[in-house]
C-alpha cells in the first residue's frame, strides 16, 4: 500500500512538473509574440516618424521661420467675388492686387473650399 502512495505521489509529481513546463513554454512563446507585434508599425506611423525626423534633421529651418512660411502660405489664398447676380466679378490674390483687395473689404465672405475662398458684393 505504501508503495502504491509513493508510486501515486512520482505520477503527480512528473504529471505537475510537466504541466508547469508547459505552462511555462506557453508564456514564454506568447511573450515573444506580443514583443514581435509591438515592433511592427503601420505605414501612417511610419510616415508619421519620417516627417517628424526630416523636421529635426533639418537645421537650417528653425521654428520660428517654419511658423512664417506657414503663415504666408495660409495668406497665398486665391479669392473670388461675385456680385449680387452671382457673376464672377474678381479672382486673385488680394494681397497682390489692391482692387481685388478692396472689393473683398466690400464683399460678404461665403465660404472657403482647400485654398480658395469666395465673397459676394450685395447691392
Amino acid at each position: 500500500m505504501n508503495n502504491s502512495k509513493n508510486n501515486t505521489k512520482k505520477a503527480l509529481s512528473v504529471i505537475l512538473g510537466s504541466a508547469l513546463a508547459i505552462v511555462a513554454l506557453f508564456q514564454t512563446s506568447n511573450a515573444n509574440s506580443n514583443e514581435m507585434k509591438a515592433d511592427i508599425i503601420s505605414a501612417e506611423e511610419a510616415a508619421l516618424l519620417a516627417e517628424i525626423d526630416l523636421m529635426f534633421m533639418d537645421e537650417e529651418m528653425d521654428v520660428e521661420e517654419e511658423i512664417y512660411f506657414e503663415e504666408m502660405e495660409e495668406l497665398n489664398n486665391e479669392v473670388k467675388v461675385y456680385n449680387s447676380n452671382n457673376e464672377l466679378i474678381g479672382e486673385g490674390d488680394p494681397l497682390v492686387n489692391p482692387i481685388l483687395n478692396q472689393l473683398v473689404n466690400q464683399a460678404d465672405y461665403l465660404s472657403e473650399i482647400g485654398n480658395h475662398k469666395y465673397y459676394r458684393i450685395g447691392e
